[in-house]
């Protein structure tokens, strides 16, 4: 797995914590990098919150059936292993 790079998206708020987000970076199980497409899942930040690019980029909600595709995706639970690792290291 490897981070690929930041690509600009149209800003948009978390639907969660509300943070501005206006970039996103791919995380990659093959391939060299990946601009995000609408129903391409991503995470906040600032917060964690899993969400989805919508037909214009803009966030929004997962779809049940997203949801539990999520819920086994190795690249999501990399991304909130890191967060956790992140936020436990700028603690101390």
């Amino acid at each position: 797995m490897r981070v690929g790079g930041d690509h600009l998206i149209p800003a948009s708020s978390c639907l969660n914590c509300g943070k501005l987000l206006d970039a996103a970076t791919g995380v990659l199980e093959y391939g060299f990098d990946a601009t995000p497409d609408p129903g391409d899942l991503t995470v906040c930040i600032a917060c964690g919150h899993l969400m989805a690019f919508g037909d214009d980029l803009q966030l929004r909600d997962l779809t049940a059936e997203e949801m539990k595709d999520a819920a086994g995706d190795r690249r999501i639970i990399a991304i909130q292993e890191a967060r956790a690792r992140t936020k436990h290291d700028d603690q101390h």
